[in-house]
């Protein structure tokens, strides 16, 4: 298990991966990493030791870790642990720095230093690279695995910005059917550049400026929220819902993939907010629709199943199956005692058994989180997915059970399935 992790999130069907943060002075001069250019390495061994408060995962604990370089100035302590080798780099020293893997896999964080959680910001695998911008000034970024790996570091200068652009007043106007939800009704919202070919119909409304982005240029967007917030959605235009992608805010940028051909993106707010868009080639089709039949998650809750749990409900949204195949609760102890239902009451039954061990998972749409663990406990293993990635379930002892969900207040992904054939648990 990846380390510093906030065990009671994570289980919230949210999963919100936890990166380690630091409390550091300010940095001095010029950055030093900007002198730097491509530097390769091993994953080393950090071990993260309690030497204060409040140490929330334990006296010990350790995972591999990239170890930046010395002359990074990397800092070392978060939530009164120390941690050895420093495995935290500051925002200023981590924009536009390019992480590549060469073997192995390895998951990027970043959060501000004594946040409780981080974001998770990217899972590489051998061949994969990535580009960090957007880290806000007090942000540090990690980049942790539960095995070794290799790796290739780049860095520089974060790529060039157009300014910030202020959200635009959109006004659905009710020109046709269905319309449900009244004559008309205004949103802050992202405008897209003239040439983008954003459409101004959904639902049977004409919206004004058009807000819709094909999907031939949503895959491979690039968003980022300077200040408030935004929701990004995903869908097709008739769609009755369309599906949320997340919320973008200062620090948290979006990057789009996986819509499928006859697809749009929109990003709204209730509230003014002003942003940065890096628009997909348009010569880059996007993907054809999956093939094989794809499972659509359900919007879920996880409510206190005990007297001992009086926590409010968690959020999210899970691949459900037969009730004689599968749990609907958590088998927890106390305030993490939990069962799933749907927005109306029915019961879900989103914990496999044994059997989930060889299932295939292809993400269709993401983010999608797979949990391996031994039901019951608070231990577990985690694998995120973004759209077209896979993942194959395999369960180690004394693992004996698995969950297809999504991160926190996530409420809609879609999947692909091979070899997984729900059986009855042993009598």
């Amino acid at each position: 298990m990846v380390l510093d992790r906030d065990p009671v999130s994570l289980w919230l069907a949210c999963l919100v991966a936890a990166g380690c943060g630091v409390t550091s002075s300010e940095p001095s001069g010029a950055s030093t990493a900007s002198a730097l250019t491509d530097l390769t390495g091993q994953s080393e061994m950090a071990t993260w030791t309690c030497t204060g408060d409040p140490c929330p995962w334990g006296s010990s604990l350790g995972n591999p870790v990239l170890a930046w370089p010395a002359d990074t100035e990397p800092v070392a302590t978060r939530l009164g642990y120390t941690v050895s080798p420093a495995a935290y780099l500051p925002a200023e020293r981590a924009n536009g720095l390019i992480v590549a893997i060469d073997s192995g896999t390895a998951s990027l964080y970043a959060g501000e230093p004594q946040a409780d959680s981080h974001a998770w910001i990217a899972t590489l695998s051998a061949g994969d690279s990535y580009q960090v911008t957007g880290l806000a000034p007090d942000d540090v970024l990690s980049v942790q695995s539960d095995g070794d790996f290799t790796y290739h570091l780049t860095f520089g200068d974060p790529p060039p910005s157009d300014p910030a652009t202020a959200s635009q007043t959109a006004t659905w106007t009710c020109t046709g059917d269905p319309c449900p939800w009244g004559d008309a009704m205004t949103g802050e919202a992202v405008v897209w550049p003239d040439d983008a070919g954003a459409i101004d119909s959904r639902l049977g409304y004409t919206v004004s400026p058009a807000i819709y982005l094909p999907a031939a240029r949503a895959n491979g967007a690039h968003i980022e929220v300077d200040t408030g917030s935004a929701d990004a959605y995903a869908g097709r235009p008739d769609d009755d819902a369309q599906r949320s992608l997340g919320t973008i805010s200062a620090g948290q940028p979006l990057d789009v993939t996986g819509l499928v051909d006859g697809e749009v993106l929109s990003v709204q707010s209730d509230a003014p907010f002003t942003y940065r868009a890096q628009l997909g080639a348009p010569d880059d089709p996007p993907p054809p629709p999956p093939s094989g039949d794809v499972i659509q998650a359900i919007p879920a809750l996880w409510d206190c199943d005990i007297p001992e749990c009086t926590g409010d409900p968690w959020t999210g949204a899970v691949i459900t199956w037969p009730a004689w195949a599968a749990y609907q609760n958590n088998a927890r102890a106390a305030d993490q005692s939990r069962s799933v239902f749907a927005a109306d009451g029915t019961p879900l039954y989103p914990y496999m058994g044994a059997w989930a061990d060889g299932c295939e998972v292809t993400a269709v749409t993401g983010p999608v989180l797979i949990i391996e663990w031994q039901r019951g406990t608070d231990e577990w293993r985690e694998t995120p997915l973004a759209s077209g990635q896979s993942h194959t379930i395999h369960l180690v002892p004394p693992e004996d059970n698995a969950m297809i969900e999504t991160y926190d207040d996530v409420s809609s992904f879609s999947v692909t399935l091979n070899d997984c054939t729900p059986q009855p648990p042993p009598e």
